[in-house]
């Protein structure tokens, strides 16, 4: 199966309320008419497939600037000017290539062939087990979602285990792209013009010096620098040497279901070792900066906690000390985001975000949203207050249940004992989700700034201290714990009458 050219794409039309098809690359690209939404079972897997295409539309279509740009938003692409652009890359997109398939290497030796399913990031395989899934749930893959879960494994994923290597982002990084509900249109709208590209510090020399892994792979042991690794190479970077399996016969696809196929039912991997010196700059994730000693540290956003995707809007869609000499934090928001807000005036930002919570190679939960920013969402530093008041509060209230929960020797205060601070920080994030996106959301927010932030902020810490009080009405009836509970109240409502009355 040729990427360029086999219907691979799973799409339902009418902003995916349509019949489901497999749609061709050719076709999304070139005709009009159709507004299609991807269609799969899993949310990681259709944030891969949107990722997967805009990478391929990333280096054979690379507009050359903002007016080249716009016109690919406005209208689709010519037969000529599609296979013009598909025309040097035509071998290095079939999965079953004889020499050079689709991120893979021919020959990998390994002891035992490791089931389709590990593919597929979360599921059980071998001897792990999970509460919903089980080993051997999925036995055959078809092409279009081996493509695409060979793709995720490499770009968002954690390593296969000890010994392998991970994506040029870290073991489980955050993607964050612009939203549009036309296919078509949000491809191009996270594709970055060749200027921005270079802004970005990556080298774009075309397909004749830039060659994906598995047309030009990694030396063994070889020591290579963040700066020698070009756009093509960057973007489909295989950190494993993996190889496909054919099954035997043809079966329904265990994920898309349908006919019968020629699919795959497991596949072989091998651990080699190379060095990356620096951090690939890869435009899809948002980048985070630490001053430390001297030497400039950095990482691309991750889920490390189980707190929401908005207490990290902050990193997502504002630069944040890049230009401060005297910063010793910074971080630098994904590629398309930054173009958006560059190219656009006053327009609503629908942010896709996505990635796994993890613990080394485990996957603890996947996370994918969307979120939704009203115009002037960039304005001044209003989106970084909001974000701060929401995340201030929530420190409030978990750090005065803590002192409760301790209590304290010197002042004579017995502590409740149960980590109700714990509870209290899961009871704030449920609480308030939907608080906080209508806020964002909302036009009047940034066009009512005043208002609408201490509205905002009012609410946030009326939340707090009804949590405040569930957690602790059970506890007054002892009179031992009366004086903590009211100490920490004492303390809470301090805190967030300073939060409200630093916005009045």
């Amino acid at each position: 199966m040729n990427l360029l050219e086999a219907p691979w794409i799973p799409v339902r039309a009418d902003h995916g309320a349509g019949a489901f098809q497999l749609l061709t690359y050719r076709a999304l690209l070139c005709e009009a008419g159709q507004r299609w939404q991807i269609s799969l079972p899993r949310d990681d897997l259709e944030l891969a497939c949107l990722q997967l295409l805009v990478c391929m539309t990333q280096v054979m279509f690379l507009p050359e600037d903002d007016p080249a740009l716009r016109r690919r938003l406005a209208q689709p692409l010519t037969p000529a000017e599609f296979d013009a652009g598909i025309a040097p890359f035509a071998d290095w997109f079939d999965l079953d290539h004889p020499t050079q398939p689709f991120m893979q290497t021919r020959g990998v030796k390994a002891a035992e062939v490791t089931p389709i399913q590990k593919l597929l990031i979360g599921l059980p395989e071998g001897n792990n087990h999970a509460f919903f899934n089980e080993a051997g749930e999925v036995t055959q893959l078809s092409g279009p979602v081996a493509a695409i879960a060979l793709f995720n494994q490499a770009s968002n994923c954690p390593s296969f285990g000890g010994g392998f290597k991970g994506s040029l982002r870290g073991g489980a990084p955050i993607a964050t792209l612009v939203f549009d509900e036309d296919l078509r249109c949000m491809v191009w709208r996270n594709v970055l013009t060749r200027p921005r590209v270079a802004e970005r510090q990556i080298d774009a020399p075309g397909p004749a010096l830039d060659h994906p892994t598995w047309v030009s792979p990694i030396a063994e042991k070889s020591t290579i620098h963040w700066n020698q690794i070009g756009l093509m190479r960057g973007l489909f970077w295989q950190p494993a040497h993996v190889e496909l399996l054919k099954s035997e016969q043809a079966r329904p696809c265990d994920v898309l279901g349908g006919e019968a196929t020629a699919g795959y039912s497991g596949f072989l991997k091998e651990k080699f070792n190379f060095t990356i010196e620096g951090v690939w700059p890869h435009p899809h994730g948002a980048m985070n900066m630490t001053l430390k000693k001297g030497v400039l540290e950095q990482r691309f956003a991750s889920f490390t906690t189980t707190a929401p995707a908005w207490t990290q809007l902050s990193e997502f869609v504002i630069p944040r000390g890049v230009n401060d000499k005297d910063a010793k934090e910074g971080s630098t928001p994904a590629g398309p985001i930054s173009q958006f807000h560059h190219t656009t005036i006053d327009e609503k930002l629908n942010l896709l975000v996505g990635g796994y919570r993890t613990n080394q190679a485990s996957v603890l939960e996947r996370r994918h949203e969307l979120i939704a920013l009203a115009p002037g969402w960039g304005a001044e530093k209003r989106l970084s207050t909001l974000v701060e008041i929401g995340k201030d509060a929530k420190k409030a209230l978990r750090g005065k249940l803590y002192f409760a929960v301790q209590g304290n020797k010197d002042k004579g205060l017995k502590g409740l004992g149960a980590a109700v601070h714990e509870t209290a920080e899961k009871l704030f994030y449920a609480r308030t989700e939907s608080l906080i996106h209508q806020t964002f959301s909302s036009a009047a927010t940034f066009k009512e700034w005043g208002e609408a932030r201490r509205v905002y902020a009012r609410k946030i810490a009326d939340h707090c201290r009804a949590i405040f009080e569930e957690l602790t009405d059970p506890y007054a009836l002892k009179p031992e714990l009366i004086p903590v509970i009211a100490w920490s109240r004492r303390a809470l409502n301090i805190d967030l009458k300073k939060l409200t009355e630093e916005i009045a």
